[in-house]
């Protein structure tokens, strides 16, 4: 008590100025207090609640776009896969490879082509299917060689003419120009289907059938 009989003791002999000077100072001190133990720890939680925030509003707004774009995706895709089953039919099962390989090698003489090189080369495999190409060198004139890539094309099956490289035959002359072709054909089949992709076409076959 003596204390605070001595302050305000002390308080009434000081001037005005100094009293509004000192209750200044005090509420200057309250002020710092209560911005460093109580406002600056909840505005630093308040930042980061709010940068949270935004980033959900934009992760919400970007999913809110691809749901909007989800049936467009849909049938583009049943599209795409539609497109994809017809080109699958064009290609040769293994087992039709090689009567696939002979049917082309069929193609040269029908044609009137000289067959110098005629080899199977190994497999590529891709993603889904694999490449089986055919180094192939033809010995005949412009019009033999057109007509072998046309009978090509009009196989049952796919097979694509690539890396042609054409040259005179040393056989060549002024009147009859002869070409030497060297070329890749390059037929394709599908490779066999994951386990995987397979139970999954199957649970969503039978999902369908129980929905109906």
């Amino acid at each position: 008590m003596n204390i605070i009989n001595n302050i305000t003791d002390w308080l009434d002999e000081q001037t005005l100025v100094t009293k509004v000077l000192l209750l200044i100072a005090i509420m200057v001190f309250l002020s710092g207090l209560y911005w460093y133990f109580i406002w600056s720890p909840n505005n630093k939680e308040l930042v980061s609640l709010n940068k949270k925030l935004n980033q959900r509003k934009a992760r919400l707004a970007e999913l809110k776009n691809i749901a909007a774009e989800l049936p467009k995706f849909e049938k583009e895709f049943e599209r795409l896969n539609k497109e994809f089953k017809v080109a699958s039919l064009k290609l040769p099962k293994q087992q039709e490879i090689p009567a696939l390989i002979d049917s082309v090698y069929s193609e040269v003489s029908a044609s009137g082509l000289d067959p110098i090189i005629f080899s199977k080369k190994g497999e590529v495999k891709k993603e889904l299917y694999a490449e089986i190409p055919i180094q192939m060198k033809v010995v005949g004139n412009f019009y033999e060689i057109a007509t072998f890539y046309d009978r090509v094309a009009r196989l049952p099956r796919i097979v694509n003419i690539r890396n042609i490289n054409l040259k005179k035959h040393r056989s060549s002359n002024q009147r009859n120009i002869i070409l030497e072709a060297d070329f890749n054909a390059v037929t394709f089949r599908l490779l066999p289907q994951p386990k995987e992709n397979k139970n999954l076409k199957q649970k969503k076959g039978k999902g369908k059938k129980n929905k109906a």
